[in-house]
């Protein structure tokens, strides 16, 4: 397996899991039997740290490779990077913020106040917004039908899901 295939491939994964941890924890707050509450928080939290443990194999591979030789700085820094800076940028920030996210869910949960925490743990809905525009637009693969469907269908999962969530968490103010 080359290395472009293999920073392809774990960029796509890191994706797929924080679809699917953002997805779990949305539903998991909705009206949803206790047992299910459960299945849904197990997800949540393991394939959010499967997406993190894939973002940093995605990110040393990126390293690793050669071909756009990419310096450290330009990795770390959002924006400083000479190619497809932009969208590099985004996968930058995205990645700050699902470390963020993850370590304050699991890692300093104890240790910092309930706002604080739920502040940080909405950040992970701009964050997987900041990795699909990254996927979109640094991804070599997204003119591919199969890839733009995938991207297509995970936008439109988070979206209903998000939609259903708000719908369910809506307030009615009767005006006179």
């Amino acid at each position: 397996m080359t290395l472009w295939l293999l920073i392809r491939v774990t960029g796509f994964l890191a994706y797929f899991y924080f679809t699917w941890a953002v997805v779990a924890g949305l539903l998991r707050k909705s009206k949803v039997p206790q047992k299910r509450k459960n299945l849904l928080f197990h997800m949540h939290t393991n394939v959010g740290w499967y997406g993190l443990f894939t973002l940093i194999a995605h990110f040393l591979f990126v390293v690793a490779d050669t071909y756009i030789d990419y310096s450290l700085l330009a990795l770390l820094i959002p924006f400083t990077g000479d190619a497809m800076n932009v969208y590099l940028g985004l996968g930058i920030i995205a990645s700050y913020l699902f470390v963020a996210v993850l370590c304050t869910s699991d890692v300093w949960l104890t240790k910092m106040n309930r706002t604080v925490w739920k502040w940080v743990h909405f950040m992970s809905l701009p964050a997987w917004l900041l990795a699909l525009l990254h996927g979109l637009g640094i991804g070599t693969d997204t003119s591919r039908p199969l890839i733009s469907l995938f991207y297509a269908s995970s936008a439109l999962l988070v979206i209903a899901t998000l939609s259903y969530r708000m719908k369910k968490h809506a307030t009615v103010v009767k005006v006179n």
